[in-house]
């Protein structure tokens, strides 16, 4: 059975290990060690930290009761994270969550604006979504990024 749910506390655990097995995506050299401010940001507490705070929205995707996909939004506008596991790529899973959040969140934000740091890796996938790049590609410790936005 499939689903998009409201993510929980008790999700964290899960959550965090989707994100943590794809991060690797950021990385301008594949090969490369994540630096340390990377992985924190990662860690059980942080991800306990953003859903504690009324500013994030979560959501996952779940497929019999195994989380396949991540969603984080922060102040309805925010794209924070978009995660499928990496088994379930490629079939409209990351359209799905993207989609249910717009739903969900498109009366939270009246500007009807949208940003997103994607990584590189990404940017095809957020394009196909209506994101545009918004401005140069950013780097920071081996991390490369690329700031987008869409209007709805």
């Amino acid at each position: 059975m499939m689903s998009i749910r409201t993510a929980t506390i008790e999700d964290i655990d899960d959550i965090s290990q989707l994100v943590s097995s794809l991060s690797h995506f950021y990385l301008q050299d594949g090969n490369a060690t994540l630096p340390t401010w990377f992985i924190i940001t990662l860690s059980r507490n942080e991800f306990l930290q953003r859903f504690e705070n009324p500013n994030f929205m979560h959501l996952v995707y779940e497929i019999d009761n195994k989380i396949i996909g991540y969603f984080s939004i922060k102040q309805y506008s925010h794209l924070y994270h978009l995660f499928v596991d990496q088994n379930y790529q490629g079939k409209g899973f990351a359209r799905h969550l993207w989609e249910h959040a717009l739903t969900l969140y498109r009366n939270k934000n009246p500007n009807n604006i949208y940003t997103v740091r994607s990584s590189i890796y990404a940017v095809p996938i957020y394009k196909k979504f209506g994101f545009v790049e918004s401005g140069p590609v950013g780097e920071k410790e081996g991390i490369a990024f690329q700031p987008m936005e869409m209007r709805v």
